[in-house]
């Protein structure tokens, strides 16, 4: 899923560019808004069954009628909804406002303080060339059901996942991060290709998060699609060993420097 961050003052043509933008992303892939209320609160109908609910206690409380399911949560985090819209299996997210948050950004209007800008009041033609320069977001569930869209699921016998964390301890070592801000793409769609040349592997997603990762943070995720267990078991083992020796090790020295 990509995150295509946009970001300005009121007054600036975001709401306005966002519709716009959103009608040309549908036509390539499912597309969801998330909007910081940075300035009030978004106000629940008084005395309706969700908000009682949810006043009540629930954690989350669900409406659903015959055309639209809508929620209220107790957690106000982007990064949960984030979650929530790579599980559901959105390719694109377009995120307005969390000014501080480091994705790259659309910038509306004056860039000043901005941090990570790709491109400053751009036409639409200009944002859909810049595409795979937004930043990846991806849950496990997310991967797998990419993967099961991008697959021949006739001949497939397991999909199997794994979710690389940090490791703190390892014997008396300690690790308090691992640091990846190199660009190593390359790399992973390397081993992912390597992967997919396996006898019986009908595809694979690979995911590795950037930056500064801390102990006990997730840090990969890796999807495959295979026709028996064996052969599954096979490439994943062999690419996290690759993974490892490669780029994790590397990491681990950087951190350490």
């Amino acid at each position: 899923m990509k995150i295509i961050h946009v970001a300005g003052f009121s007054g600036t043509g975001k709401t306005t560019f966002i519709r716009e933008l959103l009608a040309e992303l549908q036509k390539i892939g499912p597309t969801a808004v998330a909007k910081h209320m940075g300035h009030h609160l978004w106000d629940l109908e008084e005395n309706k069954d969700t908000t009682v609910l949810f006043r009540s206690g629930a954690c989350i409380s669900a409406g659903i009628d015959d055309e639209k399911s809508v929620f209220i949560t107790d957690d106000p985090s982007l990064d949960t909804i984030l979650e929530i819209f790579s599980n559901r299996g959105i390719h694109y997210a377009i995120v307005e406002g969390f000014k501080s948050k480091p994705y790259a950004k659309i910038c509306m209007g004056d860039s000043t303080g901005l941090e990570n800008v790709l491109c400053t009041n751009p036409r639409l033609s200009d944002v859909l060339a810049l595409l795979p320069k937004f930043d990846d977001f991806y849950t496990i569930e997310g991967l797998v059901r990419e993967l099961k869209a991008s697959c021949d699921m006739s001949e497939a016998g397991a999909i199997l996942t794994f979710n690389g964390i940090v490791r703190e301890r390892t014997g008396e070592e300690i690790t308090e991060y691992l640091e990846f801000f190199e660009d190593f793409d390359r790399l992973i769609e390397d081993i992912r290709q390597e992967m997919e040349s396996v006898d019986g592997i009908l595809g694979v997603r690979f995911h590795h998060r950037k930056g500064r990762l801390y102990a006990g943070e997730d840090i990969t995720y890796i999807a495959l699609v295979a026709r028996q267990r064996r052969e599954a078991f096979f490439a994943l083992s062999r690419a996290i060993d690759r993974m490892k020796k490669e780029l994790h090790d590397w990491g681990k020295e950087l951190a350490g420097a």
